[in-house]
């Protein structure tokens, strides 16, 4: 069955297909996103969470973030709870090639909230509101917003997320994607698309993009069924399967286990091509474990990636792979 549109528009920018790789902390980089916009089907990238302070610190890491060469929509999501720093890095984003700017306003983590940053900005509407107005006065592109069901189950279900809704349009933002689990929820449970739904019948002139728990095509198809969203957003489901997107387009689209030891090696390579070789060595280890599943001989590799220290070894062993 052939997903139910073709694409979305997010101020001027078309999201063509409306599938969008969700940021995920340490994850998405620039080789992640550049190999998965290679295997198909991503309509939109958006960088790791940028760190609004760093970046006003002129941090090298926060910079290295923003790196987005060739991508084409990008997004570029800030974290913070500084209107005035917000304002000047969404700046830095356009300036450095941003095509929209995303404000955080979902992720959980404790070292982020306790700066009043990510899903904390949920319990400060005020402050929520003027950090987004900030972001919108600073630049011409468009200005996006990433947020959770409420910071706990009371605000979930008092409906806290309709004031933000109408805020966000009073505020002038132009895309809310949504990931209906709360911040308390952290990743457990699961996650209630009727609130996509309910956020959808409000009617907002930005559109809505769906997010959370779409592990395989048929979730983004039951989603849009469901309720009613202009966009997909996959986190998770892309680390288990970076062929996800392209199954969602295309239901009948076959992945073998060649396929996906050539998307690993490709990976490893972009790693090694745009990264320091340590810190590439990291994220072998990391996501390797994931892009190997289902591989014959898989297993065996994942037991031996924390035993290995050269990344051109693990990449022979995987090549070593097609013969298992």
């Amino acid at each position: 069955m052939a997903f139910p549109s073709e694409s979305f528009q997010i101020g001027s920018i078309v999201v063509q297909p409306p599938l969008v790789m969700a940021p995920l902390h340490e994850i998405t980089d620039q080789p992640f996103r550049r190999m998965i916009r290679e295997v198909g089907g991503v309509g939109l990238t958006v960088s790791e969470m940028i760190s609004s302070e760093a970046l006003v610190r002129h941090a090298l890491k926060a910079k290295r973030m923003m790196a987005g060469e060739g991508e084409r929509p990008y997004a570029m999501q800030l974290a913070g709870s500084h209107p005035e720093h917000l304002a000047e890095c969404a700046r830095k984003c356009e300036e450095a090639g941003a095509d929209m700017v995303d404000l955080n306003m979902g992720c959980p983590a404790s070292n982020v909230t306790k700066g009043g940053a990510g899903s904390a900005l949920l319990r400060d509407i005020r402050l929520a509101e003027a950090c987004v107005k900030a972001m919108v006065k600073a630049v011409k592109v468009p200005v996006t917003v990433k947020m959770r069901a409420g910071w706990d189950a009371s605000q979930k279900d008092r409906e806290d997320y309709r004031d933000f809704l109408k805020m966000f349009e009073d505020a002038g933002i132009q895309g809310l994607a949504i990931h209906p689990r709360t911040r308390v929820q952290q990743y457990e449970g699961h996650a209630d698309w009727s609130l996509i739904a309910r956020a959808v019948e409000v009617g907002t002139s930005f559109p809505i993009i769906g997010n959370g728990d779409v592990l395989e095509a048929e979730d983004a198809h039951r989603m849009v069924r469901e309720t009613g969203c202009q966009g997909v957003m996959i986190g998770r489901g892309a680390l288990y399967n970076p062929f996800l997107f392209r199954q969602v387009l295309d239901p009948g689209f076959q992945v073998t286990a060649e396929m996906r030891i050539d998307v690993t090696l490709r990976f490893f390579r972009l790693l090694l091509e745009l990264l320091e070789e340590r810190e590439a060595l990291h994220k072998i280890k990391k996501i390797g474990a994931w892009f190997t599943k289902g591989i014959p001989g898989g297993a065996k590799f994942r037991q031996r990636l924390n035993e290995r220290n050269d990344p051109f070894e693990l990449i022979r062993e995987i090549e070593a792979l097609r013969h298992s």
